[in-house]
């Protein structure tokens, strides 16, 4: 599983791992989620806005009370060097809600973009079952939007040159915005200095990003996931017409 990475007593898991962990019993004020479950309800809901499921990732933690996973999808105008990622997680321990992003897989390097345009979640109390296919058929109505945007955004740092001053402004600003800690800092900047793939070789936004989200790949998938928001939000501000020259 390359393109979601397993950390602080986590594991890869396979669709059977996520069937057989046992499911909490229910409550008045509590009603949980198979994992299982949630997945089928994506599966049926992503083909019927025109995309095709290409690759699909799993991790559990906490004795498999939590769940996290990557689903890979394409459509018709699909880019050659990355793809739709739809990331999804759950819990048995009441830690996280049912929840839903979007964003990129960047292929040469399996890295993760949560863009955060499009967020679902929904707590597991009465009723859940009931606006569960809803609320994914509605975050998945609102993603071809999306997807839209987030290509014109990777275009937009393909082509935003980064001097050395303007690329350590956006790293100060990352951490100052908590999209990753200071520590992680000198491997963003080897990252950055050193690419590891010829693709980001050229001194743009788009090798930059991508130099903080190799970085990103060595946390938890719940760290991994939250600080790819924060920073596709750090990248956002500078590249609003405002911060560019």
């Amino acid at each position: 599983m390359s393109d979601l990475i397993v950390h602080a007593g986590g594991w890869k898991a396979s669709r059977a791992d996520l069937a057989s962990v046992p499911l909490p019993e229910e409550t008045a004020s509590y009603v949980p989620v198979p994992h299982q479950r949630l997945i089928e309800e994506l599966e049926l809901h992503i083909p019927r806005f025109g995309f095709t499921i290409t690759q699909e990732t799993f991790a559990l933690a906490r004795d498999g009370a939590q769940m996290f996973g990557v689903i890979s999808a394409i459509n018709g105008s699909n880019q050659s060097d990355y793809c739709l990622a739809i990331g999804v997680r759950n819990s048995y321990d009441r830690s996280l809600a049912v929840g839903i992003v979007t964003g990129s897989r960047v292929f040469c390097c399996d890295n993760l973009a949560f863009s955060g345009e499009v967020q679902a979640e929904r707590k597991h109390t009465v009723n859940v079952f009931r606006d569960l296919p809803d609320m994914l058929y509605r975050m998945l109505g609102n993603v071809s939007v999306m997807k839209a945007r987030q290509d014109a955004e990777i275009q937009a740092m393909k082509l935003l040159p980064l001097a050395t001053r303007d690329a350590d402004h956006l790293m100060v600003e990352a951490v100052r915005r908590d999209a990753l800690p200071a520590s992680k800092l000198p491997l963003v900047l080897e990252a950055w200095e050193n690419p590891k793939h010829p693709e980001f070789e050229e001194r743009n936004a788009w090798s930059l990003f991508n130099a903080f989200t190799e970085v990103s790949k060595s946390r938890s998938p719940q760290l991994q996931m939250d600080s790819t928001l924060r920073l596709s939000n750090v990248f956002r501000s500078a590249l609003s017409p405002a911060h560019v020259n």
